[in-house]
């Protein structure tokens, strides 16, 4: 396609960023924001495709009119500079198998996969879901989950080299963390990626294609209200499990949050997952 080779002609780093819901991918994204080489972003190229049953434009209508991530202005892509850098971020669950391929082949690098305990995501996506729409529960595909173990799979089937960030084991070592992910995808390090300004202001998702969910989303949100005001990597306070599995078994997703749990833990023995010490203490403690 046409606009596939004009991103490609535009930008010399193009980095994919793929992960279930309310894992803290934004925030990922965000660090990466942070590098001089990552100068433009398109968030979610193929949301409008899973909601609104829309084609092959929606997706290079986004891309053709990237974010400039230090104005927050779109721009058309023929004005991107020559040698620029592109982040692309797309939830796991809204890519059907060919549209995860077309995402990962313009990437430069390895896809990076955002993960974090299935408890919490699937806690978080319920209140979201209840600010949004009044819903007390989700449909499990929506967890992402299923599609993310999918994608992970398809990259070790294809011999595509990928990463896995486990979001706490970023919260619990910011710096390092940082330092090895930079490396994973190819940029030259940089110091200070873990912290930014507030950006409360900021439109990821234009308030057409955020309606297609909820119209909530025209005014505030909710997705992204927390990070797009945080000013770096937090440390997580402390959960109550109790209380988030008492959430889940109250919206009938017991069984499957457990099912999410097993792949998550394989994906925390894959030897892709960036060590940080929340890793190094868990490989301590079955070995010791």
């Amino acid at each position: 396609m046409e606009w596939e080779n004009a991103v490609t002609r535009a930008y010399d780093t193009r980095l994919a960023l793929i992960s279930p819901p309310r894992t803290g991918s934004t925030a990922v994204a965000r660090l990466l924001w942070q590098h001089p080489r990552v100068t433009h972003h398109c968030h979610e190229p193929f949301e409008a495709c899973y909601w609104g049953d829309q084609g092959p434009e929606s997706v290079a209508g986004v891309l053709r009119n990237p974010m400039v991530v230090a104005s927050g202005e779109r721009i058309a892509l023929a004005d991107v500079e020559r040698g620029s850098g592109l982040l692309m971020k797309e939830m796991s669950f809204q890519l059907s198998e060919a549209q995860f391929t077309q995402l990962v082949g313009l990437a430069t690098a390895p896809p990076v996969f955002v993960i974090c305990d299935p408890r919490l995501s699937t806690t978080s996506r319920l209140r979201i879901v209840r600010e949004l729409n009044g819903a007390h529960t989700f449909p499990p595909f929506e967890s992402g989950w299923q599609s993310l173990r999918e994608q992970v799979e398809l990259c070790r089937a294809r011999d595509i080299p990928y990463v896995l960030v486990d979001s706490d084991d970023m919260r619990a070592d910011p710096a390092g963390v940082t330092a090895a992910l930079i490396t994973a995808v190819g940029l030259p390090q940089a110091g200070g990626l873990e912290n930014w300004t507030p950006r409360p202001g900021l439109k990821l998702v234009s308030p057409e294609v955020g309606a297609l969910m909820s119209d909530v989303r025209k005014a505030d949100d909710p997705f992204y209200r927390k990070v797009l005001g945080s000013s770096g990597i937090q440390p997580r306070g402390a959960v109550d499990w109790e209380r988030e599995e008492a959430a889940i078994a109250a919206a009938g997703l017991e069984d499957d949050v457990a099912k999410w749990r097993h792949w998550y833990e394989e994906m925390r023995a894959d030897p892709a997952l960036i060590a940080g010490r929340h890793t190094e203490r868990e490989n301590n403690a079955h070995t010791g």
